[in-house]
């Protein structure tokens, strides 16, 4: 009787254990062929409205049940795009959401491009954004001064989202200077610190119709955003931290002659040090970088003395682009180098605007080595005749 019992009581306890495997791994569950995967965002702005662009992936190809259709008005392109607007960011999400059959699927949504006239009400959308849990803190803020609509849908030529595609290109670029690489998560970091000011990666169609980096945009707090171009690109990103592998051209003149040195700079790297000795705090811009000479533009062989010409025409020329980075942003009233966020640090708070008048210095040192092509320059030829001098 007691085996009969404890047999019965195995057997129920059994039944439990696998009813509720089959409730727990049946719960709320999606066939990915019936969800639509975002993998960008598109921000523009109309004259009272907000108008969202989704572009999506369709897991079942041209043929995905949760299309509700049989073909893609976009062509053999690999994804589709879907645009609603509304007076606000969550009811233009609402009337996307109402133009498919099945749900959005948000979590691997890896880009949210910003049109620049929808930032003027930067606040109630970054809001939005970041209420909503299903969205990942690690996608890229990204602006265009363009649509981002037309950005979406008019560009050619990807084998992939265009989304997808937008990102590798930034990250790309994110590797050479660290600056672009604008995650929601270090954007909004940015935007509460004192300064205020958050540097995000520009794009615009290029030529073929495909995205390229167009440069950098500071956006503020308040929505005001400067977009700096491709040409000023290094002068900002040398303030903003590191940049690796990139590549410069330095104007100099020794001697009546006059060259242009071209410099690969293997790393460089920037911080700001606050000096609180004296009356009033002074900055320090500490700059270093370690490069190498690719090309050597002059109709006299190296020496140690044109050498030395050389490094100080290139210490010169990054004080000049660092100085007039800076003249640009106190120009436009965006404190994009974080020289508030210093003096926090310091325990020194600025007034409103102190920051454009604070003292700056530039201790700038570069450090060239000899790299591939040192055994072809006038220089190595020189130190094998004997001709040079140490």
């Amino acid at each position: 009787m007691t085996r009969r019992v404890l047999l019965r009581k195995r057997r129920r306890a059994i039944s439990a254990t696998l009813l509720c495997a089959a409730l727990a791994t049946g719960c709320d569950y999606n066939d990915i062929d019936h969800l639509y995967i975002a993998t960008g965002i598109g921000v523009d702005r109309e004259e009272h409205s907000v108008r969202l662009s989704m572009d999506l992936i369709q897991p079942g190809g041209a043929g995905n049940p949760a299309t509700g259709e049989n073909s893609n008005s976009q062509g053999n392109a690999p994804d589709w795009i879907v645009s609603a607007d509304a007076p606000t960011f969550e009811e233009a999400m609402s009337g996307l959401q109402a133009k498919l059959s099945h749900s959005l699927y948000l979590q691997h949504n890896a880009l949210v491009l910003f049109s620049e006239d929808a930032l003027r009400d930067f606040s109630p959308i970054a809001d939005a954004l970041e209420r909503d849990r299903q969205l990942r803190r690690s996608q890229l803020w990204v602006v265009t001064p363009t649509s981002a609509e037309s950005v979406l849908r008019e560009s050619t030529g990807q084998s992939e989202p265009i989304s997808l595609v937008i990102r590798d290109l930034v990250d790309e670029a994110s590797r050479r200077e660290a600056c672009l690489a604008s995650d929601e998560l270090h954007v909004v970091k940015a935007l509460l610190r004192p300064s205020g000011v958050a540097p995000l990666a520009a794009i615009e169609e290029g030529p073929d119709g495909s995205p390229e980096v167009k440069g950098l945009a500071y956006l503020r707090r308040d929505g005001k955003l400067d977009i700096v171009d491709r040409a000023r690109l290094l002068d900002n990103a040398w303030w903003l931290g590191r940049t690796l592998d990139v590549r410069e051209a330095v104007p100099w003149t020794e001697g009546g002659h006059q060259g242009v040195m071209g410099v690969h700079w293997l790393r460089t790297s920037t911080r700001l040090v606050v000096d609180t000795s004296g009356r009033s705090p002074k900055v320090r811009v500490v700059w270093r970088g370690t490069g190498e000479i690719e090309r050597w533009q002059a109709s006299e062989k190296m020496s140690a003395h044109t050498f030395a010409a050389l490094e100080h025409a290139i210490r010169e020329d990054v004080k000049h682009r660092l100085a007039e980075a800076l003249d640009h942003a106190r120009a436009v009233d965006m404190d994009a180098f974080g020289l508030t966020n210093a003096c926090a640090e310091k325990g020194i708070q600025l007034r409103e605007g102190a920051w454009k008048r604070l003292q700056v210095e530039y201790d700038i040192e570069p450090h060239i080595v000899h790299g591939q092509l040192a055994s072809t320059t006038p220089f190595a030829q020189e130190a094998r005749g004997g001709g040079g001098s140490s």
